[in-house]
């Protein structure tokens, strides 16, 4: 099935046609509506931002009030400009923005940024007027980006436009920033300035009425001056799309990496994210699918955000995780060596002819194994030689040099030799100079000059390389499509039409049962026997030893009924368990109570108890859930995530990424579970739910998985349809 109709199906395709949203970054024209005279207004640093700037476009202040602003002849409305305005930058009272639009349009402006509060933040009238705004876009096929947002800036030479009431035009660069809040982005722009860090665009989109994050991702990415985006967002307007639109640009022909905070990871802190944007801030574990499925990296702060971008706008990519130390100092060497493993990265064993390098080349104090250790007293020549023969070495995937400044340690010339040896590979090479002061020259210098990702710390150098290593696999990796297994959905459809009709949305063990069995689910044997000889005759067919379980439509804790027998292994047994079962649940729950029967399911021998989850999120549709069943489902809460529809490869990355995964791939002799079946489970699962919307929740719990090559079973299921 092509991946528009499964995720029409899971109720989050972007119905919108792809919009041409260059012209918000590369406008001919801007109309400012709202410039004024009066110092430390929005309308005023707007204004003068692009003046200041070196806009290389036409600028008309809109104000009735005012003649003229910095010498320019101020016009009383938009209808006073002889030519259509590209883009038109408003800045009224929210009350006035819907009739400024409207002139705007009529006068053939398409595209708008909202810079006024005064909308679904403040709640009541606010939102009624923005709802208002969003009908008029589409309508009219307008663009707006906003309200209640800074603005946007691209620092192309060609075009030089800061649309934004933030500090100073930000130094270009290669970096595109997309942020939701304003005063974040203000605050985020302030601090580059003086740093080696620049932009290629930034815009800031506030409540995205119409224009979302989605889009603006699409028109980043396609900027060739942009090569790494970062985000910041409270919430996401649609979870299928957004993976989609992110998967192109981290996974296409031209990858990019994408970084993204996003707040809300606490209860506290989604309620204020809600409150700050008038949105609903969604679950954290949805955006961490999300995340996980799109290829981005999520990161938790605004240094860790800068630390991964300095790394990212480096262009080599690591082509795996083998890494290099080269120090001067055996305290800081062993930190980065703790960092190396603690992310995930591998510590490089090097070739015999890198260690005879090493040795004739180097003081015979010095440690030849890695980390490198060139002793505190080394010069920049002992440098040289220790970063050529690691770097040189077939068996090394990126390097980390670090330097301590010592009393005969000439930081400048070590950095001058750290710069001319990225010069000449293509291996990722970064540096870390720890302290402040007495590195600070050297820092600049590697970072301004060699572009050498450099950082104070040894375990920020490693989680950004980490980071970039991570991303390297995920490129290197092929792109997976949706997998469709041949199903019956009309057999699943009607179980669930009987069940409404009879009043019921929680379906009991055997409808649940059914239901999956119709998606090609392994299903453990069973029968639904309605006397006791029907149960003797039915654990004679499927085989002793059986388990019993009554069956009813308002019988839900069977256990605490006496609803359950197990390990029964003779006929007698089973004639006697079902007369005591029933008498045992109509004395406790009634005599008129409604039963169906007993199953009667063949008794597993013991596995991995697994479970398989779904509950679907109002706003972003089916979140699967995988992790290990039985006690450990409430005693570890070791799960992931991820959103339906998933690719072939997702559901084994759900498999491994538990922490609990080293007990499937066996333990102190034990077999490897079998973690296919597993995954194709978790394929199966994601169809079902996918297809089938009614489906509000489902549990596959356990799933007995067994030795590697044996396959898995699915021993119990509940499923809760929507009540609508």
């Amino acid at each position: 099935m092509p991946l528009s109709t499964q995720a029409s199906q899971a109720g989050q395709t972007d119905k919108r046609p792809t919009r041409d949203l260059e012209p918000l970054f590369t406008p001919r024209s801007i109309a400012v509506i709202g410039a004024s005279r009066r110092a430390g207004t929005a309308g005023s640093d707007i204004f003068r931002n692009l003046i200041y700037s070196g806009y290389t476009g036409v600028v008309y202040p809109i104000n009735p009030k005012t003649k003229s602003i910095l010498g320019i002849r101020c016009a009383p409305s938009i209808s006073a400009i002889d030519e259509t305005v590209d883009l038109a930058v408003i800045i009224v009272p929210s009350q006035g923005v819907e009739a400024v639009v409207t002139e705007c349009a009529d006068r053939g402006t398409r595209h708008f940024l909202i810079i006024s509060a005064g909308f679904k933040e403040i709640g009541g009238e606010g939102l009624v007027r923005e709802q208002r705004l969003k009908a008029l876009a589409t309508e009219r096929g307008l663009s707006i980006v906003g309200p209640n947002c800074l603005g946007i800036i691209n620092t192309h030479p060609e075009i030089r436009m800061n649309a934004a009431f933030g500090g100073e035009m930000p130094q270009a660069g290669c970096l595109g920033l997309i942020s939701q809040s304003g005063a974040l982005a203000a605050a985020l722009l302030d601090y580059v300035q003086g740093q080696s860090i620049g932009f290629s665009r930034f815009i800031s989109f506030g409540n995205k009425c119409d224009v979302t994050e989605i889009d603006l991702l699409r028109v980043i990415a396609s900027d060739p001056s942009t090569k790494v985006i970062l985000m910041y967002i409270e919430d996401l307007s649609g979870g299928q799309a957004f993976i989609d639109a992110a998967h192109e640009i981290t996974h296409g022909p031209n990858p990019k990496p994408i970084l993204v905070i996003k707040t809300g990871r606490t209860q506290e802190g989604a309620a204020a994210a809600a409150s700050h944007t008038g949105s609903l801030a969604g679950s954290d574990e949805v955006y961490d699918a999300i995340f996980s499925q799109a290829g981005i990296i999520r990161v938790e702060s605004v240094g860790e955000l800068f630390d991964l971008a300095e790394m990212f706008a480096d262009p080599p990519m690591s082509r795996g995780r083998q890494t290099a130390i080269v120090t001067n100092a055996g305290g800081p060497g062993i930190m980065a060596t703790d960092a190396c493993i603690r992310y995930g990265l591998k510590l490089a064993r090097f070739q015999d002819y890198t260690t005879k390098s090493l040795r004739f080349q180097l003081p015979p104090t010095s440690n030849l194994k890695n980390p490198v250790d060139v002793i505190g007293d080394a010069r920049h020549d002992r440098y040289r030689a220790a970063l050529d023969a690691v770097i040189a070495d077939e068996g090394v995937d990126q390097v980390l040099v670090v330097v301590t400044p010592q009393s005969m340690t000439n930081v400048m010339e070590i950095a001058e030799v750290i710069g001319e040896a990225k010069h000449f590979t293509d291996k990722p090479v970064s540096a870390c100079l720890m302290g402040l002061e007495d590195v600070a020259a050297a820092i600049d210098l590697l970072q301004k000059k060699y572009g050498v990702p450099t950082y104070r710390f040894p375990e920020n150098a490693m989680r950004a390389l980490t980071a970039k290593a991570k991303f390297g696999e995920w490129v290197r990796s092929p792109v997976q499509e949706y997998q469709r297994f041949d199903v019956n959905r009309n057999g699943t459809t009607a179980i669930f039409d009987e069940e409404r009709r009879a009043g019921r949305n929680q379906l009991v063990e055997i409808k649940a049962l059914e239901a999956l069995r119709h998606y090609g689910f392994p299903l453990v044997p069973y029968s639904l026997a309605t006397s006791a000889d029907e149960a003797a005759s039915a654990a004679e067919q499927i085989g002793y030893p059986v388990v019993m379980k009554i069956s009813g439509p308002k019988i839900l804790h069977k256990t605490d009924v006496g609803g359950v027998r197990l390990n029964l292994r003779d006929a007698e047994s089973v004639r006697q368990a079902y007369e005591a079962m029933i008498a045992s649940v109509r004395s406790r729950m009634g005599q008129e109570v409604e039963i169906w029967g007993v199953l009667i399911q063949k008794m597993l021998p013991p596995g991995k108890e697994i479970i398989l989850g779904m509950s679907r999120d109002p706003r972003f549709g089916p979140l699967l859930m995988f992790g290990l069943g039985g006690i450990y489902t409430e005693a570890l809460r070791d799960v992931a995530f991820r959103l339906a529809p998933i690719r072939k490869n997702v559901a084994s990355e759900m498999v491994t990424s538990i922490r609990s995964y080293r007990l499937l791939q066996g333990v102190r002799g034990e077999a490897p579970s079998d973690t296919t079946a597993i995954a194709e489970c978790l394929m199966r699962l994601s169809q079902f739910v996918t297809d089938n919307p009614d489906v509000k929740e489902l549990d596959i719990n356990p799933l007995i998985v067994y030795a590697r090559g044996s396959g898995a079973m699915v021993a119990d299921a509940r499923i809760i349809l929507s009540e609508s």
